[in-house]
């Protein structure tokens, strides 16, 4: 609903401006500001090329171009104001991104085949899940919680989590990775074959990632997506890159946090802390000493991953 309601305000504002030129004297002059795109569709660095002599010459012909050119999806289908129909409102609702676009890429029709396969590895994959909590997590967590209840220092409080998150650390492992897949591979999938979504691209090789940017660039694309349309690039001209990057950090563990929440029905802010001090790991990863140590950087990333995971959940639920 924001990217709807922010990108078509955008167009509003575009189209406003366009009409404005029909009295040149009184008409901002500025270049199109082009609406940072979604990754749905190609770049347009003729647009951009345009917007910077536009800027320079304050072509009003060019200006002119440049505005319609904005009001019009890519692939030229759709235009402003004929995308505000509930049909177009409808149809973002059900395709698998959160930014809205006048128009997305599409495929030919629906592959039944492919459709039902997803469908049946969503129930398989959220029968191995059920497996794996109850047979390997809910066990711990249960003893955990009795042993707590009868101890009063902190020592044992301490060792009591300790064994605990040793017990748990492949079991939450495994239980991250199936519900990456379900969610990523078969839920989305599967709704991008109902609505020929032709842009598949949800997650990318996020297991080789050197840092954890990279892993928040990688593992959830149409979140990052979002992130970096109407936080990130929002931000940026305003605040400058650095201080962009931390505030789209601080939304994300924010929203990371609501999220543990409303799991685990506790507020406790791990989830946000743990999502904050990436970014000073980040940097430090990114020195000239360990930047260019990629085999080293994973195999820290591998087992900050397992460990993060596995003390995270266990303190949201245990404490």
């Amino acid at each position: 609903m924001h990217s709807y309601a922010f990108y078509n305000g955008h167009l509003s504002e575009t189209e406003r401006r366009l009409q404005a030129l029909d009295n040149p004297q009184t008409a901002s002059k500025a270049p199109a500001y082009l609406y940072p795109t979604a990754g749905h569709t190609p770049d347009t660095p003729v647009a951009e090329d345009r917007a910077k002599s536009a800027e320079e010459t304050q072509d009003l012909s060019r200006l002119r171009e440049d505005l319609a050119i904005e009001l019009t999806s890519p692939m030229g289908s759709v235009a402003y104001p004929k995308n505000l129909t509930w049909t177009n409102y409808i149809d973002y609702i059900f395709c698998p991104t959160l930014c809205y676009e006048l128009e997305y890429p599409r495929t030919k029709g629906i592959v039944w085949s492919e459709l039902g396969y997803k469908i049946l590895a969503v129930f398989g994959v959220i029968f191995l899940l059920t497996i794996t909590s109850e047979e390997f997590i809910l066990p711990v967590m249960i003893e955990s919680a009795l042993r707590l209840e009868t101890v009063d220092s902190f020592s044992e409080t301490a060792l009591i989590l300790a064994e605990a998150i040793s017990m748990l650390l492949f079991p939450f492992m495994v239980t991250f990775l199936l519900v990456f897949l379900v969610i990523f591979e078969y839920v989305l999938g599967a709704f991008a074959e109902i609505t020929c979504f032709a842009d598949r691209h949800f997650y990318s090789d996020w297991w080789n990632s050197t840092d954890w940017l990279e892993f928040s660039r990688e593992w959830n694309i149409p979140v990052h997506n979002f992130f970096r349309r109407h936080v990130y690039s929002a931000s940026r001209p305003h605040i400058g890159r650095p201080m962009a990057t931390f505030i789209t950090f601080f939304i994300s563990a924010i929203g990371h946090e609501i999220v543990m929440a409303c799991i685990t029905k506790k507020i406790r802010g791990y989830g946000f802390l743990c999502q904050m001090s990436q970014l000073p790991i980040v940097m430090l990863q990114r020195t000239k000493w360990v930047k260019d140590k990629k085999v080293l950087n994973n195999a820290c990333f591998w087992c900050s991953m397992i460990l993060g995971l596995s003390m995270m959940c266990s303190l949201y639920v245990l404490c």
